[in-house]
């Protein structure tokens, strides 16, 4: 019997959540021996962590179809030399789509575009049956427009209950063409990875893990926490920001703008967090838009209380409507320092917050994600 062949699609492996979920899913799949699994991107694979992961894992190929390095994903910052880019890749890639030698994806018979219609354009040129994965918010999804690409799918998966309400409330002549699948968590290797990682030795801290963007909104952070260590008489307690991106020089300059300046570390990117989220008195996340925030999950499974923003669409659901982890108004700085205070003054039980979190976590199994994901693709 020929095993099943899917294509995972994603545009670039970069460190981020969408990424590190990506892995966990394959992961996952890769304990079915009735498929096949490919993974398609635009460029070549340039993190460290994901050529490695591929090369101990050759039984997944990889395709690049975009490899001219210039002409990737990341471009220049200068806005004119930018436009200039930007111009040169739409030509590459439009003559890159024309010529593609579609025979070699033949024989697939599942393509899972993984981010947000992102391989739209590819897939007009590839058969077989088609799958989104949305990770973002339902006001991402409308602002956005991307209802008009999801006739030329067969399914899109997103991520919360929440979301596939809503959905269904506003495009109900879409209603069969929607399903929930959690985002797959090995709590027992997150833990692991606490063990084999370097300790943090910052004290009593709070601890923030995110890309660096501007939906991110770290901004709120570092001004919540100046609120904080002085409403606090100016405790010895810092704030830790895990991560990189393209607005870190500006939350840095915010943050030497700040009285708490002094308390404020950026850590950077880091392959392996979970030293950092374990150790902190809180673990933060201040998203003004998110799908399921595997920061989250990850804060639970090592036993941290989450703190987060009740942004649409993930935080409210893994906190339970607040039972398991703190939620504040996106944006309100002021909120979010009267969290950090209750915390620090120990006026919440963080601890059962955090246990009670850690008892949710049996919704993102991995082993039953994958099986949820191999009945849609036995489905189509």
């Amino acid at each position: 019997m020929r095993k099943k062949k899917i294509a995972i699609c994603l545009r670039d492996m970069k460190i981020g959540g969408v990424e590190s979920v990506c892995i966990r899913t394959l992961d996952a799949l890769m304990k079915n021996p009735d498929l096949e699994i490919i993974l398609i991107t635009y460029c070549p694979l340039r993190e460290p962590v994901y050529r490695d992961w591929f090369a101990a894992h050759p039984q997944i190929k990889t395709y690049a179809l975009y490899p001219l390095k210039w002409l990737g994903t990341d471009l220049a910052h200068f806005f004119l030399w930018r436009i200039i880019q930007h111009a040169a890749r739409d030509v590459y890639r439009w003559f890159r789509r024309m010529t593609m030698d579609v025979r070699r994806f033949a024989d697939v018979d599942v393509f899972i575009d993984y981010y947000n219609f992102a391989f739209d354009r590819e897939f007009r040129r590839l058969g077989g049956p088609k799958i989104s994965w949305w990770h973002s918010s339902i006001n991402s999804f409308v602002d956005g427009n991307y209802i008009r690409f999801l006739p030329r799918y067969d399914m899109m998966v997103t991520l919360t209950d929440g979301f596939v309400d809503d959905f269904r409330a506003m495009y109900p002549q879409f209603s069969d063409k929607i399903m929930r699948i959690y985002n797959p968590m090995d709590v027992a290797a997150a833990r692991a990875r606490v063990d084999i990682a370097d300790a943090p030795e910052f004290g009593n801290y709070f601890c923030c893990v995110s890309r660096l963007y501007a939906d991110k909104d770290i901004e709120t952070v570092l001004r919540a926490f100046d609120m904080f260590w002085r409403d606090a008489g100016r405790p010895d307690v810092r704030l830790v920001i895990v991560g990189g991106g393209s607005h870190a020089d500006r939350f840095k300059s915010i943050a030497a703008s700040l009285p708490a300046a002094n308390n404020i570390v950026f850590a950077g990117p880091q392959s392996n967090p979970f030293g950092f989220m374990a150790g902190a008195m809180g673990n933060i996340l201040s998203s003004y838009s998110e799908g399921l925030p595997t920061v989250l999950i990850e804060g639970a499974a090592v036993g941290t209380v989450n703190i987060a923003s009740d942004c649409k669409n993930g935080p409210r659901e893994i906190l339970m409507d607040g039972r398991a982890g703190l939620l504040f108004t996106p944006g309100d700085a002021s909120a979010l320092a009267r969290h950090m205070t209750d915390v620090w003054r120990g006026r919440v039980d963080a601890d059962a917050l955090a246990r009670r979190a850690a008892s949710g976590l049996n919704r993102f199994d991995a082993d039953e994600i994958a099986g949820q994901i191999t009945d849609l693709i036995q489905k189509l």
